[in-house]
């Protein structure tokens, strides 16, 4: 009884932090303006581009997962949300978060935020919630079973595929109608664009971090975060048969 209310408890406070830190944060910076000047104070495009980063998408998908399976934890392991499948796809999904954010975003891009909501928010959005949900997955979701490891691999893995070169396509159609628009509403103030959500999706860019030009950090991307998602998905999944053998 009292692991099953620590297991609730867990899920209630990861997943509510989650919210506070990813909603907050939104409005925070929509009500005091605070970096707006990259969207050259633009509201839709601020409020477009926010929502549809692979962290922020990533860390929603995580946060409605731990909430539902809190508020119906008897369900959890058999509702097709709450499945082992999809709480699986959205652990490797948020591992993708974790390894780009903080091993390629941060060396060579951004940079680590120094104002201290920024820092929270990223702290929150970019390890605490992805280290909190994957160790709830592996240690102490409910009803999982044990996984064959590579027919799990042929009849699922498509999915996490799917989900990836989908938000591909979105985000270069959407950087693509940008940078066709020619529109000064997408140009940086103090220099650089905001046509796509992150370096290694610009294609047009002739000469990114460390004098590669876009297109070949796509590529470099593409294929080192599909490395991560078949790496992963068998980790995690052979760690989680361990733990099901252990406990039988």
């Amino acid at each position: 009884m009292k692991y099953n209310m620590f297991k609730i408890t867990y899920k209630y406070v990861f997943g509510i932090l989650s919210f506070i830190s990813i909603y907050t944060y939104y409005f925070y910076k929509l009500f005091s303006r605070h970096d707006l000047d990259v969207y050259n104070f633009n509201y839709e495009i601020y409020s477009l581009d926010y929502f549809t980063t692979f962290t922020l998408i990533s860390n929603v998908l995580c946060q409605i997962w731990l909430l539902w399976a809190a508020i119906q934890p008897k369900k959890e392991g058999y509702n097709k949300f709450l499945s082992q499948t999809t709480a699986l796809t959205f652990s490797v999904m948020i591992t993708i978060t974790f390894i780009v954010y903080n091993f390629i975003l941060v060396p060579l891009d951004t940079g680590f935020p120094t104002h201290p909501y920024d820092a929270f928010a990223t702290v929150v959005n970019h390890i605490i919630t992805p280290i909190a949900f994957i160790i709830y997955f592996i240690f102490f979701m409910n009803n999982k079973n044990t996984i064959i490891l590579n027919q799990f691999f042929i009849k699922k893995f498509w999915i996490q595929f799917v989900i990836l070169f989908g938000y591909c396509i979105f985000s270069l159609i959407k950087g693509e109608l940008r940078y066709k628009s020619n529109s000064s509403l997408y140009e940086k103030p103090g220099g650089g664009n905001t046509w796509y959500p992150y370096f290694f999706l610009n294609i047009h860019n002739s000469s990114g971090p460390l004098g590669i030009p876009g297109i070949g950090w796509f590529f470099i991307a593409f294929f080192l975060i599909i490395s991560v998602m078949v790496g992963f998905t068998y980790l995690y999944n052979f760690l989680s048969n361990k733990l099901i053998k252990k406990n039988q």
